[in-house]
């Protein structure tokens, strides 16, 4: 969790064209219906050179999780739920 206001901080990184990333994304959608706490960015690689090369991006879509990249290429819904109850609880 962030220090300064308690939320997890995602950042959901994809491509238009990217055959896994629709699936993950829905994902996504429906875990931040259960996670008051969770902020989630949704970044097209394409528009975020920064990024790509800060996390060293080669595959997508990617979940960066508080600045940690958690998740690239295969995400499913049960994981990333564990991964984000882990950061929970510290």
């Amino acid at each position: 969790m962030n220090e300064k206001d308690g939320k997890i901080k995602m950042e959901f990184i994809y491509s238009e064209t990217c055959p896994d990333c629709p699936p993950a994304k829905e994902a996504v959608e429906r875990i931040k219906e259960d996670y008051d706490d969770l902020e989630v960015d949704y970044i097209k690689a394409k528009d975020r050179a920064d990024l790509i090369s800060k996390y060293d991006i080669t595959h997508i879509p990617t979940v960066v999780i508080n600045e940690n990249v958690e998740f690239v290429e295969t995400l499913t819904e049960e994981k990333l739920r564990n991964r984000l109850e882990e950061i929970r609880n510290g």
